[in-house]
C-alpha cells in the first residue's frame, strides 16, 4: 500500500504542467516532505535496533559546554544536562533505511531542478547594511509634538489567533497611537504561544483552525514591558485598571483599514478574554483620519470616548519614516521587562564572556515547508519557493550544508567576529547540530540560555515560551551584527528595536547563505501593520 502511495505521488508530480513551475515546485516539495518523514521514521527504527544491540552512536569531540573555551573551567557544570545535548552532539547518522534513502536520493534533485542561479560577486569586509526601505535620519523629519491632552484610554485590540510576538507588534503600534493622541495606553492581556505546550496558570481555550488549544493568559503588564520606564514618558495602565475605570465597557472601537475576515475570529477571542462590552464601532479607511500628519485633532476629539479600543487592519498605514521616528523618541523608555534585560546581559557577560558576536535568526524549519504546499496561495508559494529549497537541503544535501556554513564563516570574517548566537525553533535539530560542530566553543543557542537560567535564577525563571522569546530577542538586539529572517515578525521586532536606536549593523540571513542569488524575499521594514511588496524577487514589484 505504501509503495502504491509513493507511486501515485510521483505520477502526480509528472502530470504537472511544464509551464507552471511554481505549482510544479510546490508539489515536489510536498512529495519531498512525505519522503523526509519516511526517512526519519526508518532512521528511528535503525536507532532503536542499534540501542537494543548496545551500540552507542559516535560522539563528536566538542566541548560539553560551548561557552567554556578550551583550557578554561566549565562555568555551567551545575546548570543541569541539556535537553537536546544527546541529539545535538551526536554525529550525523550514516546508516539509513535502504528504501527511504533511495527514494530521497531520487527526489532530492527535483526540488532543486532548473537552471543554476549565479551567485553575486562577494564583497569582503564590513558592508553598509540594507536600508530596509525606511529612513533612520530622524532629525531631518522634524516631527511635530502631539497637540492633544486627553483623560481617555486607548486599548490596542489583539488578534488572538496569532502568536505572542505578533500581539506584541500590535501593542507597540498602540503605544505610538496613544502617544500621538495624548491618551493613556493600556497594556492588553496577552496569551502565551498556543503550540508550545506551556503549563497554564490562567487557562483560556483558544480555537485555531480545527484545534482547541489551552493557553495561559498574561495579565500583569510588567511581564510584557518595563512599565516603570515607559511611565516616565507617557501614561500607562494595566488592563485591569482600565476595566475598572471604564466599568467593563469600551465606549467605541476604531477599525482602521481593511480587516481580513479570518482575523475577526482573533478579535472575538481577544474580546472574550478581555471581557469588555463594545458600545460602538467606528470604521476609518486610513490612519490619517485618526491622527493627521500635524498631530492635530482627527475624527475623535481629545475627550470623546473615554474608553477607546483600536483594531489595526491592512492599509492602516501612516508614513513609515514618521512612524519609526516617532517610535525612536519612545524607544528611550520602551524596554522589555527589567528581569529579562538583566538576565540577557548577565548571559552575554558570564557565558559568552562579553565577546562581540553575530546573532542569527533562522525561522525556517520543516514546518515552513507547509508554505510551499499546493493548498497555499500562489503568491505565498512564490515568496517561499527558494526558502523551501534551502530548508530541505539543510536536511539531506551535504553541498547545501557546507555552503551554508561557509557563508556564515565568511560573514563572521568580514566583521572580524568569531562568536555566534542562534535563535531558531528548538525542533531545528539538524541546523543546531551543524552549527555546534562547525563552531565549537563559539556557538550558543537556547540550551545554553536554559542551563544558565537554571543555574542562576532557578527552575521557575524560564517556564514558558513567552519569556524565552523575549530573552532571545534581547540577546539578538545586543549583538554586534544581526542576520534577520525575511517574512518573520520575530525578526521585525528585533530590527525595530535596533533601527529605532540607530543600530544599523544587520543583513538578511537568506541573502548571506543564498550568496546573493535571486529568488529570496528581501529583508524590508514591515512596521506598522499593512501590505508590503517584496522587491528584488518578483519582476516589476518594488518595496
Amino acid at each position: 500500500m505504501e509503495s502504491q502511495t509513493r507511486q501515485d505521488k510521483i505520477i502526480e508530480i509528472k502530470s504537472v504542467k511544464e509551464d507552471d513551475p511554481i505549482d510544479q515546485h510546490s508539489k515536489q516539495i510536498q512529495d519531498l516532505h512525505f519522503q523526509l518523514q519516511q526517512l526519519k521514521q526508518e532512521q528511528e527504527i535503525q536507532k532503536s535496533k542499534a540501542e537494543a544491540a548496545a551500540v552507542q552512536p559516535p560522539i563528536v569531540a566538542v566541548p560539553e559546554n560551548p561557552a567554556a573555551p578550551p583550557g578554561k573551567p566549565d562555568k555551567q557544570a551545575a546548570a543541569g544536562a541539556s535537553r537536546l545535548n544527546t541529539d545535538i552532539h551526536a554525529a550525523p547518522k550514516q546508516k539509513q533505511g535502504k528504501n527511504a534513502a533511495k527514494n530521497a536520493a531520487k527526489l532530492a534533485p527535483k526540488a532543486l531542478e532548473g537552471p543554476e542561479k549565479p551567485a553575486a560577486p562577494r564583497v569582503r569586509g564590513p558592508q553598509v547594511s540594507p536600508d530596509l526601505g525606511v529612513s533612520t535620519n530622524f532629525d531631518k523629519l522634524k516631527l511635530p509634538e502631539p497637540k492633544l491632552k486627553s483623560k481617555g484610554y486607548l486599548l490596542p485590540m489583539l488578534y488572538f489567533d496569532m502568536g505572542p510576538n505578533n500581539l506584541f507588534r500590535l501593542f507597540r503600534q498602540g503605544v505610538v497611537t496613544a502617544y500621538e493622541m495624548g491618551r493613556t495606553v493600556t497594556v492588553p492581556v496577552f496569551h502565551r504561544h498556543p503550540r508550545m505546550g506551556d503549563a497554564a496558570e490562567d487557562p483560556f481555550v483558544l480555537p485555531i483552525f480545527d484545534t482547541n488549544y489551552t493557553v495561559d493568559l498574561v495579565w500583569p503588564p510588567s511581564e510584557t514591558v518595563d512599565v516603570g520606564s515607559l511611565k516616565k514618558f507617557m501614561k500607562v495602565a494595566s488592563m485591569k485598571e482600565m476595566k475598572k475605570e471604564c466599568n467593563g465597557k469600551l465606549d467605541a472601537v476604531i477599525k482602521c483599514g481593511t480587516i481580513d475576515a479570518k482575523r475577526y475570529d482573533g478579535i472575538k477571542h481577544f474580546q472574550r478574554a478581555a471581557d469588555m462590552k463594545v458600545l460602538k464601532e467606528i470604521e476609518i479607511a486610513s490612519y490619517e483620519e485618526l491622527v493627521p500628519n500635524d498631530l492635530s485633532e482627527g475624527i475623535i476629539a481629545a475627550n470623546e470616548y473615554k474608553c477607546l479600543g483600536i483594531v489595526y487592519g491592512k492599509k492602516c498605514l501612516p508614513d513609515q519614516d514618521r512612524w519609526l521616528a516617532t517610535f525612536a523618541k519612545i524607544s528611550k523608555y520602551f524596554w522589555r521587562p527589567l528581569p529579562i534585560r538583566k538576565f540577557a546581559m548577565s548571559f552575554i557577560e558570564n557565558v559568552m564572556e562579553n565577546r562581540k558576536f553575530m546573532a542569527v535568526h533562522w525561522r525556517y524549519e520543516s514546518d515552513w515547508l507547509d508554505m510551499c504546499k499546493p493548498s497555499r496561495p500562489k503568491g505565498a508559494r512564490e515568496r517561499n519557493r527558494e526558502i523551501c529549497r534551502i530548508t530541505m537541503g539543510l536536511t539531506y544535501d551535504d553541498e547545501v550544508r557546507n555552503n551554508f556554513i561557509q557563508a556564515i564563516k565568511d560573514k563572521l570574517a568580514d566583521y572580524n567576529l568569531k562568536t555566534i548566537f542562534l535563535a531558531s525553533p528548538p525542533n531545528n535539530i539538524d541546523l543546531i547540530r551543524l552549527f555546534n560542530q562547525s563552531f565549537p566553543g563559539n556557538f550558543f543557542y537556547f540550551d545554553d540560555v536554559e542551563k544558565y537560567a537554571f543555574k542562576t535564577e532557578g527552575e521557575q525563571f524560564m517556564t514558558n515560551n513567552y519569556k524565552t522569546s523575549f530573552i532571545e530577542q534581547e540577546i539578538c538586539f545586543r549583538s554586534a551584527l544581526y542576520l534577520g529572517a525575511p517574512l518573520s515578525s520575530w525578526t521585525q521586532t528585533v530590527l525595530t528595536d535596533r533601527l529605532s536606536r540607530n543600530i544599523k549593523q544587520h543583513d538578511s540571513v537568506l541573502k548571506v547563505v543564498g550568496e546573493g542569488r535571486p529568488g529570496f524575499p528581501e529583508l524590508v521594514f514591515q512596521f506598522p501593520e499593512g501590505n508590503f511588496n517584496f522587491g528584488g524577487m518578483i519582476p516589476g514589484k518594488k518595496v
